[in-house]
């Protein structure tokens, strides 16, 4: 399933996209560098599969990116004019979450 993961301010605070997943979290590791777990990585990018999809505020426009997804862990590194960044604002990651189990509803 596909979904939106906005990290917000320094500490990295997350929240899901079209729903909230407890499964899925994040936080601030090191100045610039945030841990984003639960997910399958960023959403692939037809034919390679090497992945795309982060965009940031227009404050942000000058702070490099990289993303990195290993051992089910995705990593955020921010850096602006070669030094780490704390993002002020929020970053938005287009990834791929598992599924969720279908919720029974009561019958009335």
């Amino acid at each position: 399933m596909r979904a939106v993961i906005e990290l917000r301010g320094a500490e990295g605070a997350c929240s899901v996209v079209p729903f909230s997943s407890q499964k899925v979290t994040a936080k601030r590791k090191a100045q610039g560098i945030y841990e984003v777990r639960g997910t399958l990585g960023l959403i692939p990018l037809a034919p390679e599969g090497n992945g795309w999809g982060y965009s940031m505020g227009v404050g942000e426009k000058d702070v490099l990116a990289v993303v990195t997804y290993a051992r089910k862990v995705m990593t955020i590194k921010l850096q602006k004019d070669g030094q780490p960044y704390e993002l002020v604002g929020a970053m938005s990651v287009h990834c791929e979450i598992a599924e969720s189990a279908p919720v029974m509803l009561p019958a009335f």
